[in-house]
């Protein structure tokens, strides 16, 4: 460990992380099962998550922007996060009472909730002084508590029932609070020498982070189906809610592997990783096209968060490292939205309706052809700077 981090701070952020990410899995990563329990359809389902997308992207804009504008995470996590319990457990109860009304609800969930997880990551990495190698050990917890609750959620839902979801994450809100309470926030002196208020389109001009957003884009476009309908998939192969938490478990626990090791895996280039995890997606879905039980899903899980634990470390450094402080918030958010909730509104408009039309595993036959682009540009952008180093 680093001396610059106590380990009080260093135990403290990673718990939250943990607890938080715990949270999400108890809610998120089951709700929309619920929703498909009480009667919505897969093509219903694929709309409402698109919604959720946009206001999730929406929501990267708004609350990193007002983080820059505060010049604080603590401040703005503290009542962004009360707002999504409080919207979560509203859902909650009215899947049961009229589960299209909490399916409209769904995407608040997503303006409010979506843009935690990075704003939780830049406030470690600034407590951390950037270092990736502290944040990977801590961000590793958030990986490993998805995963413990994902596989704990899928057992205790198929013994108890749906009344899991609330009270998981109702228990898992209060502890995530009483750390948020506790941990300070360290002084961003960066953004106190900055005159000019910071403008989003500055962005544009970063060329490497917005050629990581290409890559974060389509990869997103292409796996985003898989991980929001993964349900539907585990089922046309005989799996069950039960497997699903067997499967984010077993995925998620592989990713905190990866992302506890990044500061290791920082000697390798960021152009190498780049490749390296979109290539880990395609063979994702070709996992996907031939599986005949849910092994097979699972062994594509396994690679997706192989490279996801990949993508996360690379993602944050290369943010970190090219963009000006006044922006990290809304950069940090922006390769989350790009990933997860941009890409995610335009697959999600096509895909229920086409896993209805042709089958569950046509969002992969897809996914498969647009992963080629990525795998791609990466391969000719590391071939370039290997060249270059010549």
């Amino acid at each position: 460990m680093e001396e610059r981090v106590e380990l009080p701070v260093f135990l403290g952020f990673s718990l939250m992380d943990g607890l938080y990410w715990a949270f999400y899995a108890a809610f998120a990563g089951f709700i929309t099962t619920y929703m498909l329990a009480e009667g919505m359809t897969g093509s219903v389902l694929s709309l409402i998550l698109a919604a959720f997308m946009l206001c999730a992207f929406a929501g990267a804009f708004f609350w990193g922007g007002l983080s820059d504008r505060l010049k604080s995470n603590r401040k703005v996590f503290l009542g962004e996060y009360a707002l999504t319990v409080a919207v979560a457990a509203l859902i909650y109860f009215m899947v049961g009472k009229n589960v299209m009304l909490a399916g409209i609800l769904y995407p608040l969930f997503g303006f409010l909730a979506a843009p935690l997880g990075s704003k939780l990551d830049a406030w470690m990495l600034k407590n951390f002084d950037g270092s990736a190698a502290i944040y990977g050990r801590a961000r590793a917890m958030g990986s490993l508590g998805y995963a413990v609750m994902a596989l704990a959620g899928g057992n205790l839902i198929t013994a108890f029932g749906y009344q899991v979801i609330l009270i998981s994450s109702l228990i898992l809100a209060a502890l995530v609070m009483v750390f948020a309470f506790v941990l300070k926030e360290k002084e961003d002196c960066t953004t106190v020498r900055r005159v000019k208020p910071s403008n989003p389109k500055e962005l544009l001009k970063v060329k490497p982070y917005m050629f990581l957003l290409v890559i974060l884009f389509f990869t997103g476009l292409s796996i985003s189906p898989v991980n929001n309908l993964k349900i539907v998939l585990l089922q046309s192969v005989g799996g069950d809610v039960s497997v699903l938490g067997l499967d984010s478990f077993l995925g998620v626990a592989v990713q905190a592997v990866f992302i506890f090791v990044s500061g290791s895996l920082r000697r390798i280039p960021s152009r190498v990783r780049l490749f390296s995890m979109s290539f880990l997606v395609f063979l994702t879905m070709f996992c996907i096209i031939i599986a005949s039980n849910p092994w097979m899903i699972i062994a594509g899980t396994v690679l997706n968060n192989v490279s996801y634990g990949l993508m996360l470390p690379t993602m944050r450094e290369i943010t970190e490292e090219t963009v000006t402080g006044s922006l990290k918030n809304t950069a940090h958010a922006m390769t989350d939205a790009m990933y997860g909730s941009f890409s995610g509104v335009i697959a999600l408009l096509y895909s229920g309706f086409l896993m209805d039309a042709y089958g569950a595993k046509s969002v992969a036959m897809l996914g498969a052809g647009i992963m080629c682009i990525p795998v791609l540009l990466s391969f000719v952008s590391m071939m370039k700077k290997k060249n270059e180093n010549r």
